[in-house]
């Protein structure tokens, strides 16, 4: 995880000048390897970990956005790329209206 937490979230220097900001920037990159940790392990559980980093699910769902319209929550069209990901993920984050 040491690795990862240099590597990818690109946290091994620091150039800050005073303690909040070095403390806000360590728990910021704690909270962002804890989030990848259990991006991992989904992948890990669906068998998907030899197809798909975290990063590559983060983009892969990052192509759905919702947003509000007239006081109503809408989510965009969702790829039925992302649809099977998440039906062999488990998660089901998207309504039963949509899956359709």
């Amino acid at each position: 995880m040491f690795d990862t937490y240099k590597t990818v979230l690109n946290a091994d220097k620091l150039y800050l000048q005073n303690d909040e900001s070095v403390f806000g920037h360590v728990f910021i990159a704690f909270l962002s390897l804890y989030i990848y940790c259990k991006l991992e392990q989904l992948l890990k559980k669906a068998k998907l970990n030899h197809k798909f980093t975290p990063i590559d699910l983060l983009f892969k769902y990052g192509t759905v956005y919702h947003f509000e319209m007239s006081g109503r929550g809408m989510i965009t069209e969702v790829p039925k790329k992302v649809m099977d990901l998440d039906e062999a993920l488990g998660l089901h984050m998207f309504p039963k209206t949509i899956r359709s």
